[in-house]
């Protein structure tokens, strides 16, 4: 049989020198788990802000990519309806130099010192970016380049820039139109 009463007259001894060696924080240890739990918000709202930042630029650049491929396919539609009215391919498609377009409309239009796009927003289901006047501005300038190859093939870039927080950012596509008719 074991006896406990030995081990009885010990605890209350432990127990004494458990909480005999227990102290309060110290000054510095309160302001050591400040500064770490400061340094750590700081890191999660500093995070936080660079996400919606890049979630801003990321949107811009899509609108930006779907403009400059609008422009590509505008000149593309400008040299398919020259085939439809069975005239020259490349018929307000010669002379190279520096344009704007519209969805609208298959005119090349003078770039005039690359004006921004205004926005169409009269339909809640999408938005239009065009440049007629009366609409409010938005931060896009496209511009469509064209560059006369030989007599079957011309080069066509289109180009859209804009500014946002402070940087500027530009989005370029490129291709090439031949007489394949």
């Amino acid at each position: 049989m074991i006896r406990v009463g030995w081990l009885l007259k010990i605890i209350p001894n432990m127990r004494y020198l458990i909480y005999k060696n227990k102290k309060g924080f110290s000054l510095i240890e309160v302001i050591l788990a400040v500064f770490v739990i400061t340094i750590g918000i700081t890191g999660a709202v500093n995070l936080a802000t660079y996400s919606i930042s890049n979630v801003a630029v990321g949107k811009s650049q899509i609108i930006a990519t779907n403009l400059s491929q609008e422009g590509l396919e505008i000149i593309r539609n400008i040299r398919d309806s020259n085939w439809l009215k069975d005239i020259d391919w490349n018929d307000g498609l010669k002379t190279d130099g520096d344009y704007r377009v519209q969805y609208n409309s298959l005119d090349l239009l003078d770039i005039s010192d690359s004006p921004a796009l205004n926005i169409d927003n009269t339909n809640p289901d999408y938005v239009v970016y065009l440049y007629d006047d009366g609409k409010p501005k938005s931060r896009f300038s496209r511009k469509i380049s064209i560059a006369n190859i030989n007599s079957y093939e011309i080069k066509v870039v289109s180009e859209v820039t804009w500014k946002e927080r402070g940087h500027d950012y530009e989005v370029n596509a490129e291709t090439r139109l031949y007489d394949w008719k």
